[in-house]
């Protein structure tokens, strides 16, 4: 639209044609079509479902719990994670977040499992390393996974998006999570 509408422009600013006008479309409201009890589902499904890829499941219940979108967390660095004792925390912008019991333990065994791999000696610091040297995993590699067992990433993010800020005010919001 935005090249209809300049050439619109130039043609009235050259005076070739100054009658001719494009109308106002309204964009349509933002809309969730994901359900809190279908949302809810995949969280459970994703903390407790063992047969999915640890990165999946991580990266999808960044998604539906903090509304990340996949593109963000697979660039996502180990130096945002910091592990203490009883708690692990994740800075997905300035201010950390401890991360719920059950996901703090996904996220142990991530950086555990990441630890002994064969791409250790490689260590570039992504916390999702992908299998090229030096690059991050590809947002597809989660995308699809969720998207074959019935997780939609964008509807869901949105749902997240809306459940949260009415929640959170707007400003505290947006530190927390980045946006």
């Amino acid at each position: 639209i935005n090249d209809e509408y300049a050439f619109v422009v130039w043609l009235r600013d050259s005076r070739i044609n100054t009658r001719l006008s494009i109308p106002y479309v309204p964009r349509p409201a933002p809309a969730v079509t994901i359900s809190d009890e279908q949302r809810w589902a995949a969280v459970d499904l994703l903390l407790h479902d063992e047969t999915l890829r640890r990165y999946t499941r991580i990266g999808g219940l960044f998604t539906l719990l903090f509304a990340q979108p996949l593109s963000r967390i697979v660039a996502m660095r180990t130096s945002q994670v910091t592990i203490a004792d009883d708690t692990v925390h994740v800075a997905f912008s300035t201010l950390p977040i401890q991360m719920p019991t059950v996901l703090d333990d996904l996220i142990r065994e991530h950086l555990e499992h990441r630890g002994k791999s064969l791409y250790a000696s490689r260590d570039t610091g992504w916390l999702f390393p992908g299998g090229n040297p030096g690059r991050h995993l590809a947002t597809e590699n989660i995308r699809g996974q969720l998207v074959a067992i019935g997780i939609k990433p964008y509807e869901n993010r949105k749902a997240t998006l809306f459940q949260l800020a009415g929640d959170i005010p707007a400003p505290v919001l947006a530190e927390l999570i980045g946006i």
